[in-house]
């Protein structure tokens, strides 16, 4: 391929355009803006890779001012990660922190040859993507529905970013739709027509995150009786969505990062490596500032991630869509069912028009379940919303109530071990089984209530 490095600093712009050629590439160089404007109209470089820190100039301009064809990526140094994200905004292919390595600029480039090899896509058409109106009101995709200004911007912005293939994180509350989203992402994509792969990283024993990430050949620990392939390979030309991935362990976050960046990964016990070919999508319920902030989640993991931050909302910001979110479950309720309950009664919509929803969309879908089980008339009635929202949370037997106050009973002689586990289960059933909201509300991550509840088989 023809590959022009624009680098003000000629050491820097020799050792790369030597390696380029070592790698079997046409390299070409350019010192300035000035410089690179004229490479970009006499060579139509296949690939330019251009430092942002340029003395004449704003090398952002070189990324929005590339020729159709080019693929452009950004060098960058430590420190100044947010202008490379900037930069993949602004139409960047990928980017790279100095000092730029040798494998990873191999694999870089190979996985952009690779990409070029396959079919191409008549212009204005991506392969197989539907129309987002098909996507946002079939398929499953019922709880990005809402006319309210906040989802419609959501909505705009996931079908812009939903063509690209740079990374995605959303983040918002527990129960906003992030996985919904993800998939509304897949959906809209090229990569459509390949596998969609979730795996909560919450909810993975530490030990075993990397087998599940990237697999495992037979032998390679105790218990690896037979190869296995990982979410990475399961979701080859197609999505991987990291759910709570500010939940991974700090060791693990180092090898997330590498693969991302040179593209690659190894099976654990494995000595192949295997080129990646999935568009990531993350999430996370968490404050990711605080995250980063705390040391409990990588800045630079986050800036790979987050080239498009996507935040959803949660319900009490988009009240005007409680209705057409109601409506949409009843019919799946009543699909499933059959009841001959096909409406609620306006004087009913406008009661989950009032309450707080603390637990969001998954929640009103959860309401209107209940609410259903409850009607006898030919719509959900008003009294039967008003009982599931008034009702007390699921109290679970020895333990008591007092109004909406859950009370766990600990008797003297109890060991903190037991007083714990008593305390997991009356949350988890005070949210009706929802073990992320009872993690929220305990304070504790996922992946420990999942680790709790193993311990003494209740997971």
């Amino acid at each position: 391929m023809r590959v022009l490095v624009v680098e003000d600093d000629p050491r820097s712009r020799r050792a790369l355009a030597d390696l380029l050629a070592e790698l079997g590439h046409q390299p070409a160089e350019a010192g300035s803006v000035a410089d690179a404007i004229a490479a970009y109209r006499d060579l139509t470089p296949d690939v330019a890779i251009v430092d942002l820190g340029l003395p004449d100039g704003n090398g952002l301009d070189l990324v929005s001012g590339a020729p159709p064809g080019t693929s452009v990526f950004v060098l960058t140094g430590q420190g100044s990660v947010r202008n490379a994200v900037d930069a993949m905004k602004a139409g960047a292919h990928d980017f790279f922190v100095k000092p730029l390595r040798p494998p990873q600029l191999r694999a870089a480039l190979d996985h952009l040859g690779s990409r070029a090899e396959r079919p191409a896509v008549p212009p204005g058409q991506p392969a197989d993507v539907r129309p987002a109106e098909e996507c946002r009101a079939g398929d499953g995709l019922g709880g990005l529905l809402g006319a309210s200004a906040p989802m419609q911007e959501v909505l705009r912005l996931l079908t812009r970013v939903a063509v690209s293939d740079a990374p995605v994180f959303l983040y918002g509350e527990s129960g906003t739709g992030k996985e919904v989203a993800a998939r509304a992402i897949h959906a809209l994509s090229r990569r459509a027509s390949g596998p969609f792969v979730g795996v909560n990283c919450g909810a993975i024993s530490p030990s075993l995150v990397e087998s599940e990430l990237f697999g495992h050949e037979k032998g390679s620990f105790t218990g690896a009786e037979r190869r296995r392939e990982g979410t990475f390979e399961l979701a080859r030309r197609g999505t991987l969505f990291l759910d709570e991935v500010t939940e991974t362990p700090l060791e693990m976050q180092v090898k997330l990062l590498r693969v991302l960046e040179t593209k690659s990964f190894r099976r654990v016990g494995g000595t192949d490596e295997r080129d990646v070919d999935v568009r990531v999508v993350a999430s996370s319920n968490r404050d990711v500032v605080d995250a980063v902030a705390s040391g409990t989640f990588r800045e630079d993991l986050y800036y790979r991630l987050a080239v498009f931050p996507l935040r959803l909302p949660p319900l009490r910001e988009r009240l005007a869509d409680v209705p057409i979110l109601a409506r949409e479950f009843l019919s799946r309720v009543e699909a499933e069912e059959r009841r001959d309950i096909a409406d609620i009664e306006p004087a009913a919509l406008e009661a989950l028009g009032r309450h707080a929803w603390p637990g969001n969309v998954r929640e009103l879908r959860n309401v209107v379940h209940r609410a259903y089980v409850l009607s006898d008339s030919p719509a959900v009635s008003l009294e039967a919303v008003e009982a599931v929202l008034a009702a007390p949370a699921p109290v679970p037997p020895g333990a008591g109530g007092v109004g909406d106050a859950l009370l766990v009973p600990v008797r003297v002689g109890d060991t903190a071990r037991a007083a714990e586990q008593k305390l997991i289960d009356a949350t988890i059933a005070a949210v009706g089984g929802d073990k992320r909201a009872a993690a929220e509300m305990l304070g504790l991550s996922l992946k420990t209530v999942y680790n709790k509840l193993r311990s003494r088989g209740g997971a």
